[in-house]
């Protein structure tokens, strides 16, 4: 019942303080100053270059004429003073002098014509990094961007600009049309791009990032009419090339299979790879679960290469310095090493930012893994963070990827402790969207006050997942109140996308992106990765049709990226309301009339695609039905009963029934009724899933499972034949254990190798070992004696009514009669079922 946030990283460049004022040697002439410059350049003072540019461009005034050199000088020549402008512009660009670079470019503009604009590059980028996105979007497409045609080759950083400007206004798809021409010329599939590949990488990086951004659940399950524009990102040679090299292998019966790790530790572009494994985490609902530990794989060698790719060219060149100049003295030498100690404190400091969002998604894998172990492990993730945070006190006033990343960890949490701590402990942990989330009515039992988490740089996917798990916790919490309201929010935020320059979503820090469109101002220097929102503005109607009662300044913006998605997360919120209903009004006349808002919301999902024809996201259509359908069924059978199950699942949709989990399902409901037509009908269903490995094996351990070993024996030996898997050998021992002992013993001899040890384990001796202690100690804030069960197995071995310290003696006679009598009647009723034949002996 919760999604889970992501964070989501996109490029950006590193930021600097404003320049000092710095004096550089005076020249004769302006030949003697540009002769400086190359060296600058090489050595990438960007300071130095700046203050450079900006003595050589002093020497001209408004109409060309010199100021301050002899009349007879040669003049700087116009092209030479273009390239030396370009220089100083970028170069302000990575100084963050951005409003300084925007007056400058409006200053020398061309006129009323935008498209002789000679410096177009640089003042979109300046308006970009001023969060000036709607005036940024409006400069590219005046300056004659072609949204529809191909790419010019001259207009490539403009559109990159652009690309990332839609990104920030919500303009997902438009965004993801705009990177997909970006890697070709022409517009045409077949023309590709023959680009730099670091400004490729990047290009794949951020598209992946806009995609993250704003995903909805179940919109790649079913592929609209245009295959080619939804698929050209996940097909791209790169990516392609990435999983390959950097994932894990999966064998046919699905066993893991590991390549050699020393090969492929380093990444050296782990923003890519990162972003790769988001989408494939995001995304994972449709895809098998292998994908899964794919993406954990591509996540643990990102976060090895993140902590390792330091910056360690600095302390080279200092070193090489001094052995040039023969040494240094004492004194300087000790400052040398407290400057090394410093850079490398500061590095690492860094690495451990860097490597802080892949952790959290890291965790976020094993939660989609499941089991023990895995969920132990993201819950140790998430506690880390959150008590990092708490330490430094900077958790919830910082801003950017770091308060973002607590937001992430924080709601992650609330998942993971769901069910296991109270509903309000459990709210507590939900981050905060607006001022709207923490207003609930504390006097209806709201949760205690507002939460400490805000939801900061958020993503449009973020924030409806954040509104909709807070409406879920007041629902069960009965608080209505609170549940309606945060409800409100998420149905008006579905028509936000934008609001306006200048005004941000209350608690956003929109943290600046940047990427290949700037890729001659950063060269090839490491970009640090941040996590943006987009800002919005404007009112919108909820699911009914009616006017939101929210105030527009205090709703987040979170519109979809398609209309097909905004229906589905209406639906969603009327299935929560439905739930609130249906909560409170248990007991009562109006038991059910929460089920006209469910039957509104199916029959709203239902006639969506007439009006929608053709749409890219029509995959989150059914999607959302089948969520809403089965938790209807679970709801109506709390016994679980097989019948009801079975006919809840044959109501799916086609396009979600046709899925090898709910064959898989159904064929077990089927399999658990115990009647003839039952059984013939859980074969048919597994026979449907094809003729490969793991097919075959599911129809064997259904036979198995029915007593029919001969059967099983077929389709087994018939798997052994084609493929040499351990789990279909171990499965045919076992079916050959009743049909023929001698045979069974034999593979089972075969199969025994020298890494299989044999434990002979004896009941009666482990039941006799001593429990084991816990080791920690229990202080006063656990009580004088600590927890009431510890104390009992320290002082009476675990049973209640022993003497302390006394364990009571079993009697062996007594325990064997015991388990003979149950033994006979296990046995009895296997006979009953046909499941035991006793002139058999099994192995």
């Amino acid at each position: 019942q919760h999604e889970c946030h992501r964070s989501i990283k996109i490029l950006v460049i590193r930021e600097s303080k404003p320049p000092e004022k710095m004096t550089l040697p005076s020249s004769s002439s302006w030949k003697d100053t540009v002769n400086t410059l190359p060296d600058l350049l090489n050595e990438g003072n960007t300071k130095k270059i700046s203050q450079c540019c900006a003595q050589l461009l002093s020497k001209k005034n408004g109409n060309g004429s010199s100021t301050d050199v002899d009349e007879n000088e040669e003049r700087l020549p116009s092209n030479l003073e273009l390239v030396i402008t370009k220089i100083h512009l970028r170069s302000l660009l990575q100084l963050g002098e951005y409003s300084t670079v925007l007056d400058h470019c409006r200053k020398n503009s061309s006129g009323s014509d935008p498209t002789l604009n000679q410096f177009a590059e640089e003042e979109a980028y300046a308006l970009y990094r001023l969060k000036r996105y709607n005036a940024c979007r409006e400069f590219c497409e005046n300056y004659g961007i072609d949204r529809k045609g191909g790419v010019n080759v001259s207009q490539r950083g403009l559109l990159h600009v652009y690309a990332q400007s839609l990104y920030r206004l919500g303009e997902t798809r438009l965004a993801d049309e705009m990177y997909r021409r970006l890697l070709l010329v022409g517009g045409s599939d077949e023309d590709e791009v023959h680009v730099d590949v670091d400004e490729r990488e990047d290009s794949l990086s951020n598209a992946l990032a806009n995609r993250t951004a704003n995903y909805t659940s179940g919109s790649l399950l079913v592929y609209g009419g245009e295959r080619d524009s939804e698929c050209w990102l996940e097909e791209d040679s790169i990516i392609l090339d990435l999983l390959r090299e950097y994932s894990i292998g999966v064998t046919n019966d699905g066993e893991e299979k590991i390549d050699d790790e020393d090969e492929k530790v380093m990444l050296q572009n782990y923003d890519l790879a990162y972003n790769l494994a988001t989408f494939l985490l995001v995304s994972s609902e449709a895809r098998p679960p292998s994908v899964v530990k794919q993406a954990k794989e591509l996540l643990i060698h990102a976060e090895k290469s993140a902590l390792t790719i330091l910056d360690t060219d600095s302390n080279e060149n200092e070193e090489s310095k001094d052995d040039e100049n023969g040494g240094v003295d004492a004194e300087a030498k000790k400052k040398l090493q407290q400057k090394k100690e410093k850079q490398l404190k500061q590095q690492k400091e860094l690495a451990e930012q860097e490597a802080g969002p892949i952790r959290a998604n890291l965790a976020f894998s094993n939660i989609l893994l499941g089991g023990e172990e895995n969920e132990t492990e993201a819950l140790k993730t998430y506690l880390t963070m959150v008590t990092k945070a708490a330490k430094s006190g900077k958790g919830t006033s910082g801003i950017g990827t770091q308060a973002n990343l607590l937001a992430t960890a924080s709601n992650n949490l609330a998942v993971l402790r769901d069910g296991k701590e109270s509903v309000f402990d459990v709210l507590k942990r939900i981050p905060v969207t607006s001022s709207l989330s923490v207003s609930e009515d504390q006097n209806s039992g709201g949760g205690g006050g507002a939460a400490t988490v805000p939801l900061v740089g958020a993503t449009p996917q973020q924030v409806r997942t954040a509104l909709f798990n807070r409406a879920l916790q007041l629902a069960k919490m009965g608080n209505s109140t609170g549940c309606l309201e945060a409800l409100g929010a998420l149905r008006a935020s579905l028509f936000l996308s934008s609001r306006g320059d200048g005004n941000g979503t209350p608690g956003d820090s929109s943290g600046n992106i940047g990427g290949a469109a700037s890729k001659k101002n950063s060269a090839k220097s490491r970009k640090k990765k941040g996590s943006g929102s987009t800002t919005a503005g404007g009112a919108g109607e909820d699911a009914s049709g009616k006017g939101s009662s929210v105030k527009s300044d205090d709703v987040p913006t979170a519109k979809p990226s398609s209309e097909m998605e905004a229906i589905a997360w209406n639906a969603r919120a009327d299935w929560l309301e439905s739930e609130l209903l249906r909560l409170l009004s248990q007991g009562s006349k109006t038991e059910k009339k929460h089920m006209d808002l469910v039957n509104k919301a199916i029959k709203t999902l239902d006639e969506a695609p007439k009006s929608h024809a053709g749409n890219d996201a029509s995959g989150v259509l059914p999607y959302t039905k089948s969520q809403i359908l089965l938790h209807c069924a679970t709801v109506d059978n709390p016994q679980s009963k097989p019948q009801p199950l079975i006919n809840a699942l044959e109501s799916l949709p086609s396009e979600i029934l046709s899925f090898p989990g709910i064959i898989v399902t159904l064929a077990t409901l089927y399999g658990s009724c115990n009647d003839n037509s039952s059984a013939s009908k859980a074969e048919e269903l597994l026979a449907s899933l094809g003729d490969n490995i793991s097919a075959k094996l599911a129809v064997a351990e259904f036979r198995l499972a029915k007593g029919r070993y001969d059967d099983a024996v077929k389709v087994l030996e018939g798997i052994a034949e084609e493929d040499d898997s351990m789990t279909a050998k171990a499965l045919l021992v076992r079916a050959l254990s009743f049909v023929d002992p001698e045979k069974a013993a034999e593979l089972a001899k075969d199969m025994e190798g020298d890494e299989i040890i044999n434990y002979a384990l004896d009941g009666e001796a482990l039941e006799s070992m001593e429990i084991p202690r816990f080791a920690k100690k229990f202080g006063a804030s656990a009580g004088e004696g600590g927890s009431k069960v510890r104390k009992l197995i320290e002082t009476a071995g675990g049973r209640r009514g022993s003497s302390i310290g006394e364990r009571k003696k079993q009697n062996r006679e007594a325990i064997l009669r015991k388990r003979a009598k149950r033994r006979e009647a296990y046995l009895a009723r296997l006979q009953a079922e046909g499941r035991y034949n006793p002139d058999q002996t099994p192995l």
